[in-house]
Formats: C-alpha cells, structure tokens, sequence
C-alpha cells in the first residue's frame, strides 16, 4: 500500500469512527472491497461494535475482511444496504463465529438470492438476529425459506423489499409460527395481490405488527379490506399503501373500519381515491390516532 492510500485510509477512519458509541459510519463514500480490506485491517477497529455502510461498493471480499478481522467478535450491527454482496459473502456469514452477537443485519439491495437467504436460515449463529433486511431477488422460495426457519424465531424486524415476492410467499410469511414476534413488516416493491395480503392481514401469526409497508404491491380494494376488516391488524400504527391499487371502496373500508385505532400514520399517495372519500379518512371517528395522512407528493418533486 502507497503512503498517499495509508493517509487515505487513516482520514477515512478517523472521520468514520465513533469511539463513544463504538460505530464506524462510512456510508456514501464509494469504498470499495479494497479500500474497506484496509480499514478492517487497522487496529482502530478494536472495540467498534456497529458497522454502517450504506451505498458502497463493497462485496463478497469486503464481507470475508469483516469475518477475518479480529475486533468484530462482539459487532452486533452489519448495515450494508445497496453493496454488491452475493450469496457467497452472505454464506461465509452465517457460518462465521465471529458472528454470534450479530443482532441487526441489513443486507437489502445486494446480490442476495434464494441460497443465501438459507444460509442465514438454517445457521444457528444467526439465532440472535431480531432485525433482518435481505435481499434482491429472494423470490417466493426465499419468503419460503425464511418463513421456515426456526433459527430466525426472535426476528421482530423483516425487510424484503424489491425481491420479486408474490401472494405465495407472503402466504408463508403469514402462515409462520416463527415469525410470530414480527412487529415491523416491509415487503415494499414486490408483487404481493390480495390473496397473500387477506392471508397476512388474518394471520394469528401476524397480530402484533405494528408497521406494515406494502408500497408498489397491487394489493387493491380487496388486500385493504382485509386490513381493515381484520381485528389481528388493530396494532397497527403505520400503514404504507402507497400506489396499491386502491380505489374509493379501499378508502371506504379504511375510513369505516373498527379495527384501526392505533393507526397514527396511513400513506395512500399514487392510488385512485376520490377527493370525497380522502375527507372521510381525514374526519373518521374510527380512526381517532390518525395524525398523519398522505395522499399526495409534494408539490415539485417530479412524482
């Protein structure tokens, strides 16, 4: 390593590190696997217990650096959203030791598919994990996966958004026993219908989600009802239904409903509900949390 990529490294370190709360934050810095093999390297990494690196480039040999550096034995956060992490990186993973107190793992928008997602399914050093984000093409045979593993039983948190994932995985979601602490729930950008919305929305196994995220999945007027008319769903305080297909029935059955009181905030921008109806919403009496509402986008954003 040149002199000039020694400062380098060491500049992006001391700006990245957070030695009061133990995290390195190198988000948006365009690394990639051979600038982060350097940082892993440095004996600064010692005590650092939260990775967060967000919007990198960084891959399967990066993942493998974090495996072989001594310090992240006792890391409980990986925050990894949009690397370039296969399959591969995710199977050295779940099957390091280094990685037992690992409670958060954010790995959407990688390279991840279905074997990867049974890597971290089936690996008992996983067991920890209460907050799970993967993905880009899982698949319903991923949902799959996950949904029936009994290593990931105390996840609270699951994110598979953008994953090609239709009614038949989201009806394994629901159908779930281990996935019964869910309290967050985000399967935004999939092509989940009706059929596995009324499966999640009457699901026991689901009756303690409090976010439910459903952005671009064509749930219609038939997928809401089923929220509204559930009373499994009566946790719910986020409700994300944004361009779902949903007409002035769906708006109706959201303004009428018994089962949504805890509702604080209900987004519906990009859908077909008429001005008359999105006053219903905003005045329901069976909606007494509601603060707020989002039918539209800001004016000038473009959308």
């Amino acid at each position: 390593m040149s002199e000039e990529e020694t400062v380098d490294t060491e500049t992006l370190i001391s700006e990245g590190i957070n030695e009061e709360n133990h995290e390195l934050d190198l988000r948006e810095k365009e690394i990639g696997d051979d600038d982060f093999k350097a940082v892993m390297q440095s004996e600064k990494m010692k005590g650092i217990t939260a990775l967060f690196l967000e919007f990198n480039k960084i891959g399967d040999d990066g993942m493998q650096a974090i495996l072989d550096c001594p310090h992240m034995k006792h890391v409980t956060v990986i925050n990894m959203f949009k690397n370039m992490v296969t399959d591969v990186g995710v199977k050295a993973l779940a099957a390091s030791k280094a990685m037992l107190n690992l409670s958060e793992l954010i790995l959407s928008d990688n390279k991840v598919a279905a074997e990867g997602a049974r890597a971290l399914a089936e690996s008992p050093i996983m067991g920890n994990l209460v907050s799970l984000w993967i993905g880009d093409d899982l698949q319903d045979e991923g949902a799959k996966i996950i949904a029936g593993s009994s290593i990931l039983k105390r996840l609270t948190q699951l994110s598979l958004y953008r994953n090609n994932i239709g009614d038949d995985g989201a009806m394994a979601i629901a159908n779930s026993a281990n996935l019964s602490k869910l309290t967050e729930l985000n399967l935004n950008w999939n092509f989940v219908e009706s059929r596995g919305i009324e499966a999640i929305a009457n699901s026991d196994n689901m009756k303690n989600l409090t976010m439910l995220s459903l952005t671009y999945n064509p749930i219609g007027d038939r997928g809401v009802k089923a929220i509204a008319e559930s009373p499994l769903m009566r946790n719910l305080t986020y409700l994300d239904l944004y361009q779902a297909d949903i007409g002035d029935a769906g708006g109706k059955a959201l303004a009428e409903s018994k089962n949504l009181q805890n509702l604080d905030t209900l987004i519906l921008i990009r859908n077909d509900i008429g001005e008359d109806v999105q006053e219903m919403i905003r005045k329901s009496e069976n909606l007494p949390k509601l603060s707020n509402v989002i039918f539209r986008t800001a004016p000038n954003t473009g959308q």
